[in-house]
């Protein structure tokens, strides 16, 4: 850790990206909801913030404003599609897919190896692969979790 020029641009894309997907949340809201709402602005910032956390010190502030942007679209449709399911806080979708888009992106936005900048798709798989091995990993722990209660809390 150290307060150098990549702290600084991580900071700056946190605010960045918080920033552009906040006020695209409350756009797309007020399109499709007719209204604004404080927990929708509270929403769009998390979400921008959980998209921006992998690339942070890795793309331009232009790139973070856009994934802020980008994120927002491809986000607010899964909070529309999990209302039947029992997660009052909106974890997965604000957490869950919004990291994943938040890792294709840094494989596209990210200066050193990213799609926009010249890499190709070599990052953009890598960053693909290894979600796809976390989304594994997260789902068999669960499952263990899940089966352990079960058997331990028997009514």
């Amino acid at each position: 850790l150290a307060a150098n020029s990549t702290a600084a641009l991580a900071l700056i894309n946190s605010y960045q990206a918080a920033a552009s997907c906040l006020v695209t949340w409350m756009m797309i809201e007020r399109i499709f909801r007719k209204r604004w709402s404080a927990i929708g602005a509270v929403t769009g910032a998390v979400v921008g913030l959980v998209i921006i956390t992998p690339a942070a010190g890795f793309v331009s502030t232009i790139g973070a404003f856009a994934m802020g942007i980008i994120g927002a679209m491809m986000v607010y449709p899964f909070f529309q599609f999990t209302s039947s399911i029992d997660d009052s806080l909106d974890t997965f979708p604000c957490h869950g897919i919004s990291g994943f888009f938040g890792t294709m992106l840094t494989g596209c936005f990210a200066m050193d190896g990213g799609l926009f900048y010249g890499g190709g798709f070599k990052l953009l798989l890598a960053q693909f692969v290894a979600s796809m091995a976390v989304a594994a990993y997260a789902a068999f722990m669960s499952t263990l979790i899940f089966l352990f209660i079960k058997f331990v809390m028997r009514t």
